[in-house]
């Protein structure tokens, strides 16, 4: 499952991939604006038993993200 949304000018890939017993959230942010250069940032968000909780949980960790500044 994925999902795809740009957030204060970057856009954000937000991913659940099975796990044992769940999914993990994966997310990959980038320029919106199509920089080159590859990803800004990718993580692993932590584990979830659905695959819509993995992708919350990932949405989540993009917009705290990157309201913290911490994307180069």
């Amino acid at each position: 499952m994925v999902t795809q949304f740009e957030y204060g000018g970057y856009a954000v890939v937000a991913r659940a991939i099975p796990r044992t017993g769940g999914f993990a959230g994966v997310l990959t942010i980038t320029d919106a604006f199509g920089e080159p250069g590859g990803p800004t940032f990718e993580t692993e968000t932590g584990s979830a038993e659905t695959p819509e909780a993995a992708i919350a949980l990932a949405e989540a960790e993009a917009m705290r993200t990157i309201d913290a500044g911490e994307v180069n």
